[in-house]
């Protein structure tokens, strides 16, 4: 099982909440589908464009897969994490796929 989210059309510089927080565990996969960086973070103001000041950036056309589960990997698993674009808008997909 888990869940699926897609975002056709996240907007330059407006940060966009996905929770990531899963029950069981599983692989997560993040995927940046759009043609410009996507930033990441654990809250608004990191990937704000005026504030932004700890981030991880996903170039375009770029997959990360990750083990994750209730104590289990070092993403911030148990709430939201935040995604802006950056550069123009962009594409995302989040895969939670659990046992």
């Amino acid at each position: 099982m888990g869940r699926i989210v897609r975002i056709d059309t996240l907007a330059e510089n407006a940060p966009t909440a996905v929770d990531l927080g899963m029950t069981t565990p599983g692989k997560l996969f993040i995927q940046n589908v759009g043609s410009n960086p996507i930033w990441v973070g654990y809250d608004r103001a990191n990937v704000l464009l005026a504030t932004s000041s700890n981030y991880f950036t996903i170039p375009a056309g770029v997959l990360l897969v990750f083990d994750i589960g209730p104590g289990v990997g070092f993403l911030n698993n148990v709430s939201n994490m935040w995604f802006a674009a950056q550069s123009g808008d962009s594409s995302l997909e989040v895969w939670a796929a659990t046992v």
